[in-house]
């Protein structure tokens, strides 16, 4: 159960594990998190240090900067984003499969936006 109280802490948790599922293929350093959120740097460092420790975010150096992103390979990842994906199909009334679908088209088109 501590992973859930870390995830769920605050509602700045749930902003940030909302702008990450929104936004596939997104990434951004402490900082732009904090200006995209209109947090603390401090708030954001602590979320982000909460959301790492339980296996939903990950910090990768990428030259003197940290970026933080979501951990596509952490169990804990995909089922938080199957818990929010079911949430959303019932406040919208849509099954499941649709949901996955939609989200998983939006961030291909991001992801391809990335890339190019």
């Amino acid at each position: 159960m501590q992973n859930v109280e870390k995830i769920f802490g605050s509602s700045t948790h749930v902003r940030v594990i909302l702008l990450f599922y929104n936004n596939g293929g997104y990434f951004n350093n402490i900082t732009g998190l904090a200006k995209t959120l209109d947090k603390s740097h401090v708030t954001v460092r602590k979320v982000i240090s909460d959301l790492i420790d339980a296996g939903i975010l990950s910090e990768l150096n990428i030259g003197k900067s940290r970026v933080i992103k979501i951990d596509d390979r952490s169990p804990y990842k995909e089922a938080l984003f199957n818990f929010i994906d079911s949430m959303r199909s019932i406040k919208e009334n849509k099954s499941l499969g649709e949901i996955i679908n939609m989200r998983t088209e939006r961030a291909g088109s991001r992801t391809e936006r990335f890339i190019a």
